[in-house]
């Protein structure tokens, strides 16, 4: 049987990926869902190549298939045991399914060494939006970062080395201590709204609500609020439109920025994964 890898191409990371394992003699089905029109047509495909794959590699996030609904009745149906999934941020539900049928999959945005290389690419992505949005230089700006993972931590490093005065808010005191031990003034989420005041810029990375009215409305009007989080992001975008501040959920950022990048990132964690599970 001629088995194969079926890709779902929502940005330019998956066409890169692609042509990687084209040259390793991967034999690569591919699936343009960049065009919502389509995606219907496309995923009926996806039934009949399943039957054929090995491997099928899925969006980051996965979320970024139009008919989430359609695919989580694709990926019950018509998955193999033998099929390796992968993709980033599954769903809870996608991760039951998953389980349930046990069926091997990797979830990209899982692997450590992922997120710490997936950060540098969004953290000097983040700066180019902010460059090209914000009516205001990053240098001595007044700058709030919500979170202080992989992607908050790369983001702060890179505003404080432009000249940003970057204030890091952060629920958890060893996460607040850990900012501050890298130069940061870091409070809790409770102390933002003070934090808000002359804030020309917020960057949330925190896939919760948290930059919230209390916030919202203490921040001066042609403030930018930039939200990286996962679907639906941390914003009370409502809000924001009501005060009439511009606020925006970008996602994807490496995929747009470093695709060939990001693309190499991804196979090297397939690689890693599939010795490490003994998975073709």
């Amino acid at each position: 049987m001629n088995r194969q890898t079926v890709l779902l191409i929502s940005d330019m990371r998956q066409v890169h990926l692609a042509e990687i394992l084209t040259k390793k003699g991967i034999n690569v089905r591919c699936l343009d869902i960049r065009n919502s029109e389509t995606v219907p047509e496309q995923l009926e495909k996806l039934k009949a190549f399943l039957v054929e794959a090995d491997r099928l590699i899925l969006p980051i996030p996965v979320s970024k298939v139009p008919e989430q609904k359609l695919l989580n009745d694709i990926l019950n149906k018509n998955l193999t045991n033998g099929t390796l999934v992968l993709g980033g941020c599954f769903s809870a539900e996608q991760t039951e399914l998953l389980k349930r049928r046990d069926i091997h999959y990797l979830d990209f945005m899982e692997d450590k060494i992922v997120t710490e290389e997936n950060a540098v690419a969004t953290a000097e992505g983040t700066i180019a939006e902010l460059v090209n949005h914000s009516p205001y230089n990053l240098d001595e700006a007044k700058i709030i970062v919500a979170g202080y993972g992989c992607c908050g931590k790369a983001i702060a490093t890179r505003l404080a080395a432009l000249g940003a005065r970057v204030t890091v808010l952060a629920r958890r005191r060893e996460v607040r201590k850990e900012a501050k031990k890298d130069g940061f003034y870091a409070v809790d989420f409770a102390f933002g709204p003070e934090e808000a005041m002359g804030a020309a810029i917020v960057v949330n990375t925190v896939p919760a609500p948290v930059i919230t009215r209390t916030i919202i409305r203490e921040l001066p009007r042609d403030a930018y609020i930039f939200d990286i989080a996962s679907k639906p992001g941390g914003t009370d975008f409502a809000c924001a439109k009501e005060y009439g501040i511009r606020a925006d959920l970008v996602l994807g950022i490496p995929g747009k920025y470093a695709p060939k990048e990001s693309a190499c990132i991804l196979a090297r964690a397939m690689e890693r994964f599939t010795l490490r599970e003994g998975v073709e």
